[in-house]
């Protein structure tokens, strides 16, 4: 399959997840000024991932940010998945404002 009807499908997949709760990666090169809802925007270029930001699930209104440098501390892994979606390791527990803690698996919110 050509690249430009890979990515028309996983567009188009992504938008169906998008529709049903689930978190998408965007792969952008900066962090836009409004953040969309269920998106983590994956920061970087040249296939170097920096950081990713999205918008705290609790309905806070906080962004998240979340170093993907490989040997940052604290630092996550991202894994984006066939159908669009996104997973993040380790979990995320925010220490200030809300103090939520969840996992991110393919695109799922899972409260800890």
């Amino acid at each position: 399959m050509g690249g430009l009807m890979l990515s028309k499908l996983r567009a188009a997949l992504g938008w169906v997840s998008r529709r049903r709760g689930r978190h998408t990666a965007a792969f952008v090169d900066e962090e836009p000024d409004t953040l969309a809802p269920c998106t983590v925007y994956v920061v970087g270029e040249d296939g170097h991932r920096w950081f990713a930001a999205f918008d705290c699930p609790c309905g806070c209104g906080e962004t998240i940010k979340l170093s993907l440098i490989p040997g940052d501390r604290p630092g996550w892994r991202l894994r984006d998945h066939w159908d669009g979606t996104a997973s993040l390791a380790p979990s995320v527990w925010r220490k200030v404002g809300c103090k939520s803690h969840f996992w991110l698996r393919k695109g799922k919110v899972e409260w800890c």
